[in-house]
């Protein structure tokens, strides 16, 4: 089978706020992203992004040199000043999306996570990034607030399904 050729047109991607933007098909990049799911006493960890105002599952970008493992491991610390051990995949979602006026070809690989510091570890939000770090009750998670695609792996983590299925209501 040939290799695929890039569009002939621009392409229009949204940026974080909805906004629809036109690119060049050279101009998009890959963006490997890990996030991470923590779940303890029946509470969910989620970041509140600067970018976007949205809640998060903690982590990020990974860099060319790392594993899935390892950067999510160094986002979730840099984010939170947890250390976590990654556990299981749970899922992963692509999209385009323009970020810093760049466009990216994203592929967010989403894992559970454990936590192994200390119970007292104070949570420690990065504040280039985020506005917030907070705990929320499995009941009282901010849906309305979150993206489709952390809500989906979300989701189907409650209901202990297969992440990679669509939920169905």
């Amino acid at each position: 089978m040939p290799r695929p050729k890039p569009p002939s047109r621009p392409v229009k991607i949204s940026d974080l706020h909805g906004h629809f933007h036109e690119f060049s098909p050279q101009e998009i990049h890959f963006r490997p992203a890990a996030y991470g799911l923590l779940v303890q006493n029946q509470q969910i960890l989620l970041s509140l992004s600067r970018f976007s105002g949205k809640w998060d599952l903690p982590g990020g970008g990974i860099e060319p040199w790392e594993t899935l493992e390892a950067g999510l491991t160094r986002e979730f610390f840099e984010e939170t000043g947890l250390v976590v051990n990654v556990q299981q995949f749970l899922g992963l979602r692509e999209s385009f999306i323009a970020f810093f006026r760049y466009p990216f070809h994203s592929l967010r690989f989403y894992y559970q996570v454990e936590n192994t510091s200390s119970s007292s570890q104070e949570l420690k939000p990065e504040n280039h990034e985020l506005l917030d770090l907070k705990w929320w009750p499995l009941n009282q998670i901010p849906l309305g607030q979150m993206n489709a695609d952390d809500i989906s792996i979300i989701q189907h983590y409650l209901q202990g399904q297969d992440p990679g299925k669509p939920v169905t209501n």
